[in-house]
């Protein structure tokens, strides 16, 4: 019995002592493990949650530059525009001149580019650089850009009556202010209908295409435009553009001031249709009505002009002659303190119309259509 009692004491102070080197074992483990700084813990959770940890940006890590400072009004795509198309810029220094009417004068060499102006035919701008689509240029000490297909080295002539071959007729002394509808890019900001009007429009829309052509209206319109413009100088009258470009902003109550503004006799603003129902073709002119409540005191006027229009363009197209629709309903309408018409050349959604319409043969004889109905007005 006493020996079991002493092995038993021995098996005890056995199990304290192991116990004890266990335990200085795991002391010494953990000691050599240090915790995370608390920098590096926060930045951990900052990075997973999408904030910027690293002192070096993604710029810094591309180039070895840190960016240049930007307002936070400049966007990242502004600044990959910018980025993207400056390489390809050959360098230059000389004058090029506008060449069309309105043209946008951009903060970037992009069609998003923030617009800082409009500028009109024959300004001049020193280009210090240029590819095929867009001119860097300085004006009024600020370095921007414009589309290169509206600039020349060439100053534009002043195409007006006085330059002009000498004709006798009902052009001598008219002004015609002519507006190529809709533009590149719509703007779906509201204006008022009228002026003074609580119910509100969008300023304008970019239009139709053809159903067959696939051709824009804004175009279209344009094309036609021009070639009115030049038969109409050929017929001894003066003529306003309102456009002269696609890369313009002008809402519809903008174009029919600046008509005013011009000091034109008439407005006449270009368009083509468009319905569901595509087998319906012919052309019509609009006008506003006796009643309405902005201008209806032009109404005799404007009327007169617009039949005079539609049956000019039928007579030289052989289009059907659709007739005027009166409407209170069209701000590029209302706004105007002039005799005005909206002449529809045309269905685009009519496969054999847009064809026609897409031809210099049928342009052609569209200008000369319109134009024999202003000379039929004068008289």
């Amino acid at each position: 019995m006493k020996n079991l009692r002493k092995r038993n004491g021995w098996l005890f102070l056995a199990s304290i002592l192991l116990c004890i080197f266990m335990l200085a074992g795991c002391a010494r483990k953990y000691e050599t493990v240090k915790a995370p700084a608390l920098e590096e813990a926060q930045g951990g959770l900052g990075q997973e949650e999408g904030e910027e940890t690293s002192p070096v940006s993604i710029a810094e890590d591309k180039t070895g530059e840190a960016p240049d400072e930007k307002s936070a009004e400049t966007s990242s795509h502004e600044a990959a525009v910018t980025m993207e198309t400056a390489p390809a810029f050959a360098a230059a220094d000389e004058t090029v001149y506008v060449t069309g009417s309105q043209v946008n004068l951009r903060k970037f060499p992009s069609a998003q580019g923030e617009v800082l102006g409009k500028l009109e035919k024959g300004v001049s701008l020193k280009r210090t650089g240029y590819s095929d689509s867009w001119s860097r240029v300085v004006y009024q000490d600020k370095e921007c850009y414009i589309s290169s297909q509206y600039v020349s080295k060439d100053k534009p002539a002043q195409e007006t009556a006085s330059t002009a071959p000498s004709v006798s007729g009902n052009g001598a002394g008219k002004i015609i202010a002519i507006d190529a509808g809709h533009q590149a890019k719509g703007n779906s900001e509201k204006e008022p209908i009228g002026p003074g009007a609580s119910e509100m429009k969008a300023k304008v829309a970019s239009g139709t295409q053809g159903t067959a052509t696939g051709i824009p209206e804004y175009q279209l319109t344009l094309a036609v435009s021009l070639k009115l413009k030049q038969e109409l100088i050929n017929r001894g009258y003066q003529v306003y553009m309102i456009r002269e470009t696609h890369d313009v902003n002008i809402s519809n109550a903008e174009r029919a001031q600046m008509a005013d503004k011009s000091g034109a006799d008439i407005f006449i603003r270009v368009h083509a249709n468009s319905l569901n129902d595509s087998s319906i073709q012919g052309a019509l002119t609009m006008c506003q009505t006796s009643k309405n409540p902005y201008n209806g005191t032009l109404y005799s006027k404007s009327l007169s002009l617009s039949k005079a229009v539609v049956n000019g363009i039928c007579g030289q197209t052989g289009f059907k002659n659709r007739g005027v629709q009166e409407t209170d309903s069209m701000s590029g309408i209302n706004w105007c303190n002039i005799p005005v018409t909206i002449v529809e050349m045309g269905f685009m959604s009519n496969a054999e119309e847009d064809k026609k319409m897409a031809t210099d043969e049928y342009r052609d004889k569209i200008a000369k259509g319109i134009a024999d109905g202003i000379d039929q007005y004068y008289k």
